[in-house]
């Protein structure tokens, strides 16, 4: 099978099913809702399929280059979705989350193909090793992917909040979920966020002490997603304490993706540019 044209056809059926999704939210057609997610749902298939014959390539190692990183974002993007929309069923995911798992899934194609440095700690534990750096990975990757979803829900809320106040929103001509059910869903999308990230940190901090035999150093690249770790601690602390949401809740989580997305960034610069210890 070209792996090119399974890349071309997934990517086209979920622009295709975003526009489709697009036209029943905006009430153009409604009635070309369930085309939409099945072709959404196609479009999942072959992805799935796409990742596969990557992952089973002869001598292949999808954690290990930036681009295997945000291929598998992209796939964990349109699951997210799926599973929201199932939970929901709410129009507004099928506008954000399709966009964001095409950004991912071509920005994979794009990026140089970098090595990072997985191999070095698989040497150290070739037997545990490469399950170990994939659960780190995998599940650091989940967590803050969430947070950036509980981001665009509190940007929407905060919009929709506004609107609502200036007395500018016009809800016959547009879907929109409640200030209610938004503020719910960041809820629940930051703590789910949290909990994996606290199992990505703990199996990464495992890795080091693996790899350094018992010992560790303190550097940037430990303290930056231990403080993102603790600054979502505060704001579920916080809510569960003295019950604060809404405007509260959604103001902060923007603030805690920033953190986020700079420890990211700062992450894969470090693996891409140098030699770094783990």
């Amino acid at each position: 099978m070209n792996l090119a044209n399974l890349f071309w056809s997934t990517s086209g059926l979920y622009i295709l099913g975003w526009f489709i999704c697009n036209l029943s939210f905006f009430h153009i057609r409604k009635n070309l809702h369930k085309i939409g997610e099945f072709t959404l749902f196609m479009g999942l298939v072959l992805h799935i399929i796409y990742i596969g014959i990557q992952f089973f390539r002869p001598n292949s190692s999808p954690f290990a280059s930036i681009a295997g990183i945000l291929l598998f974002t992209s796939l964990l993007t349109i699951i997210i979705y799926f599973i929201l929309d199932y939970l929901y069923r709410k129009e507004i995911f099928e506008i954000i989350f399709p966009p964001l798992t095409l950004f991912f899934l071509l920005l994979s194609s794009l990026i140089s193909n970098q090595t990072l440095l997985v191999p070095q700690f698989i040497t150290v534990s070739p037997i545990a090793g490469k399950s170990m750096v994939y659960v780190h990975a995998s599940f650091s990757l989940i967590g803050y992917l969430l947070f950036g979803v509980a981001c665009l829900t509190s940007i929407f809320f905060l919009k929709l909040e506004q609107k609502i106040k200036n007395k500018t929103l016009l809800l016959q001509d547009i879907q929109v979920p409640s200030l209610g059910f938004l503020d719910r869903l960041n809820h629940r999308v930051i703590t789910s966020g949290f909990l994996f990230l606290t199992v990505g940190l703990l199996m990464g901090i495992t890795v080091n002490l693996i790899v350094k035999q018992g010992f560790t150093s303190i550097n940037l690249r430990l303290i930056f997603p231990i403080l993102t770790w603790g600054f979502y601690a505060f704001i579920l602390f916080d809510r569960s304490i003295r019950g604060l949401s809404g405007r509260f809740t959604a103001t902060w989580s923007i603030i805690g993706f920033i953190a986020a997305a700079f420890s990211f960034i700062y992450e894969m610069t470090i693996l891409t540019h140098s030699t770094p210890k783990l």
